[in-house]
């Protein structure tokens, strides 16, 4: 495997995609700050996961991106997409199985819908934590 191929064609498809800010987050997934630092294998596999995104960058349906905005809209809410283009976040927290499992570009509209209704489920949990939260340091 000639890594330098790798580097440069990792590299290559991130700023064709427009995606070069979002490298920290694709890396943060193999628990590493640099490309470089990746075995062989892993180096591989992501490379062919841009190399997917790059081909299905322009399959998202109008529906599809509005379920994923009310999602983030509601992550929002919950604090955890505090940023635009806060995606190492965002994804993490979906990672959880008790969440999503997976990541938000990934979700089909099925799992969206579901990660609508669990997200809405958890805001009013949220929002009495932060009440009480509030109301302690109050009166202390």
């Amino acid at each position: 495997m000639n890594r330098n191929i790798f580097y440069k064609k990792f590299y290559a498809m991130l700023r064709e995609l427009g995606i070069e800010r979002h490298k920290e987050s694709l890396l943060a997934g193999y628990g590493v700050d640099s490309a470089k630092d990746l075995k062989d294998d892993e180096l591989s596999e992501l490379v062919d996961r841009v190399e997917k995104m790059k081909y299905h960058k322009t399959e998202v349906s109008p529906r599809t991106r509005a379920m994923r905005s009310e999602c983030l809209c509601l992550l929002q809410k919950l604090g955890i997409y505090a940023d635009n283009n806060d995606w190492h976040k965002v994804n993490e927290y979906l990672k959880d199985p008790r969440i999503a499992g997976k990541e938000l570009f990934r979700m089909s509209d099925n799992e969206l819908f579901d990660l609508k209704r669990k997200l809405n489920a958890i805001l009013p949990k949220y929002k009495a934590e932060i009440k009480e939260t509030e109301r302690l340091t109050l009166n202390n």
